[in-house]
């Protein structure tokens, strides 16, 4: 072995050479002998020998002429198969990549024959799961990425693959991912191997990885990934969802145009469908299908506010990029929102309430909760109001929320902080209305004990944020600002979120401030509770004072 090793890399005979190497690829087919290949540094020695090799090819690149002869591809093919052969052992793998592997087979992506660039990419699959590998090839990757990414194009399926394989590898190295995301033709060539059979799956995940980069969702919209996935999901209706077809729906959404061609092509209508056909054990499925939905619902109320503005504005800039034809949603001429005509919720409002009550899996219900809380009155059935659905749901509503807000009962194992904190918030956003609002005060004193307790534990300030908003809403109607301002220990837990210098505390200081103008005397003078507050404040300035200087 000794002396094939030293002929090969000493002997200038390329017939030698040819015939040494097909004697060790034969050798290194057998796995019991890597051992042997590697005490006699064989692997080493054929990375030389190519490295060698390759200079001659540049040689010959600056004279202009043919980069590889039709020998020297069949000699590389050869070599980078016992190297391919030898890395099937993880560490000798890694001693090949500190010896430089990477370059040379990027060297080796020049050539013309198939099974030598199957064999070159093949390596190059294999050690892009190195960290070192993505690093070296993001130094050069104006030259590298650009070149795997014209052959997505190629006929050869085997290749796609080991080409989606790398630059999927490649990618959680950001340098990468952003010189992948920056190839003007990727977005269209992986949206056009999703279609195939060999390579969905493989092209899955690095489209769902790629499309966590908002600009990607946009080029992967252009492309038409909206349409696969509408395709795909249906085909996979009653079946648990694959894992990157599920991350890409859930990116995808997030991207108004995408959101808007999802709506329109009966999503809505599809989830709903689901819920009451899919068995239990499918709670993953339902729960990326609500995942989505939950971003399309957010994209809708943003379309509302959007609408609004551009009413305010008269012109529909504001609509541009986020729906694909603003006519669709906005009458300028006669000065009216056309959104209500869409009817994208209104036959499933309903339902998405029964579901809330009915349901056990927590992870599902804060799903549907955060639906709630982004639909809005122009979402409602015609002639219905928030408080005509909790008028209809009123014991199965009043339980859901003993059940999730209530600490101290022990009937019930206690809810997980997310559902408590898209509760609150929906909470909030029902009390817009001003029946829902007084009817909700029933539940105000298991608001006012989570507040407390999220504030002693100092770590939940998301939880104290939508309390406080809930204590904003209920302030604004007259029938209910009382059960706020005189609640046991409420001012004070209020009083004491001022001290953080955070979203919190500007929170706090704006819901005081609403409290301080609400609570006046006949004569306009602040009330017994406006005065503590501007107290308390004034004191807490001077302490804050006292400690910065």
């Amino acid at each position: 072995m000794s002396a094939f090793a030293r002929l090969l890399e000493g002997d200038s005979n390329v017939e030698m050479s040819f015939i040494i190497s097909k004697v060790l690829l034969a050798i290194s087919k057998v796995a019991d002998f890597h051992e042997i290949l590697a005490n006699h540094r064989v692997g080493a020695t054929i990375l030389r020998v190519i490295e060698l090799e390759l200079k001659r090819v540049g040689h010959r690149l600056e004279m202009k002429s043919q980069p590889f002869t039709t020998r020297q591809e069949h000699f590389f093919f050869i070599c980078l198969s016992i190297l391919a052969n030898l890395a099937d052992n993880i560490t000798t793998l890694r001693k090949m990549v500190k010896k430089g592997l990477v370059p040379i087979v990027v060297g080796c992506l020049q050539m013309k024959s198939v099974k030598s660039l199957m064999v070159s990419l093949q390596l190059l699959r294999l050690s892009s799961i190195f960290e070192e590998t993505a690093v070296e090839i993001a130094t050069q990757g104006q030259n590298v990425i650009p070149k795997l990414v014209c052959m997505l194009q190629v006929q050869c399926v085997n290749i796609r693959s080991d080409v989606i394989s790398i630059l999927f590898n490649l990618s959680f190295l950001e340098q990468c991912l952003d010189l992948i995301s920056n190839q003007e033709e990727v977005h269209k060539f992986l949206v056009d191997n999703l279609h195939e059979e060999q390579l969905n799956q493989r092209a899955l995940c690095l489209v769902y990885h790629l499309s966590s980069k908002h600009e990607n969702r946009q080029k992967f919209f252009e492309a038409g990934v909206s349409g696969y996935l509408i395709k795909a999901l249906k085909t996979a209706k009653k079946q648990e969802m694959n894992k990157a077809l599920a991350g890409l729906l859930v990116n995808m959404t997030l991207h108004p145009l995408c959101a808007e061609y999802f709506v329109k092509n009966c999503f809505v209508d599809f989830v709903m469908s689901t819920l009451q056909e899919v068995e239990s054990n499918l709670d993953f499925t339902v729960h990326v299908l609500l995942k989505a939905l939950r971003n399309m619902s957010a994209w809708s109320r943003s379309l509302q506010c959007k609408i609004a503005q551009t009413l305010e504005d008269q012109e529909s800039t504001c609509l541009q990029g986020h729906v694909e034809r603003p006519a669709s949603y906005i009458d300028l001429t006669e000065q009216r929102s056309l959104y209500w005509e869409q009817n994208f919720w209104n036959a499933h409002v309903s339902f998405l309430w029964s579901c809330t009550f009915q349901c056990e899996n927590e992870d599902i219900v804060v799903e549907l909760v955060g639906i709630l809380s982004n639909l809005t009155i122009d979402d409602l059935p015609a002639g219905n109001q928030w408080h005509n659905l909790m008028e209809e749901y009123n014991s199965d509503m009043m339980q859901f929320l003993k059940r999730v807000l209530d600490p101290n009962d022990g009937s019930v194992a206690p809810c997980c902080d997310d559902l408590k904190l898209e509760v609150i918030f929906w909470l909030g956003e029902l009390c817009a209305d001003k029946e829902c609002s007084c009817w909700l005060v029933n539940v105000l004193d298991c608001i006012n004990r989570i507040f407390t307790q999220s504030f002693v534990r100092r770590k939940d300030d998301e939880m104290s944020i939508a309390i406080l908003f809930f204590y904003e809403q209920l302030l604004l109607h007259e029938e209910t600002r009382f059960q706020v301002i005189g609640g046991d220990g409420v001012i004070d837990a209020i009083l004491l979120c001022l001290e953080e210098r955070s979203s919190l505390g500007y929170t706090a200081a704006k819901c005081l401030t609403l409290i301080e103008d609400l609570d006046r005397n006949h004569d306009g003078s602040l009330g017994d509770v406006g005065c503590y507050i501007r107290e308390k404040r004034f004191s807490l300035v001077a302490i804050t004072d006292e400690v910065d200087s």
